[in-house]
């Protein structure tokens, strides 16, 4: 097997890459009604900024529900008990990040929204 087929064979078994194809499908879907609604080039910025952050917090939540199930599963141990939590502040952490950068972009394209809804 050639080093190609080796890494493809890797990363068609990677669960992380699978999530991680369907949450810039859904930022691409969110790229795709918008600009079909006529969206305007000049907020390309607004909607690039809009799209990731809200790619990423819809994957992140996959995560956390994942995250939250598996440590209520596992038996009592001091360690991995200390180890899960701190998967979850990491994920917590990474949602606030994408919590704290969507909220301008969101505002400038709910404000075009309801100002085409007026037009």
């Amino acid at each position: 097997m050639n080093p190609e087929e080796s890494l493809d064979r890797h990363l068609d078994q990677s669960p992380a890459l699978e999530q991680a194809r369907r949450a810039s499908v859904v930022a691409h879907s969110v790229v795709i009604k918008l600009k079909e609604m006529g969206l305007p080039d000049e907020m390309d910025e607004d909607l690039s900024q809009f799209c990731t952050d809200l790619g990423d917090l819809w994957s992140a939540q996959i995560t956390l529900a994942s995250q939250v199930e598996n440590f209520l599963k596992k038996p009592h141990d001091s360690q991995k008990t200390g180890d899960d939590l701190v998967d979850l502040k990491a994920t917590i952490e990474h949602m606030a990040w994408h919590l704290k950068n969507i909220g301008q972009p969101m505002d400038n394209i709910t404000n075009w929204a309801y100002s085409q809804s007026e037009a």
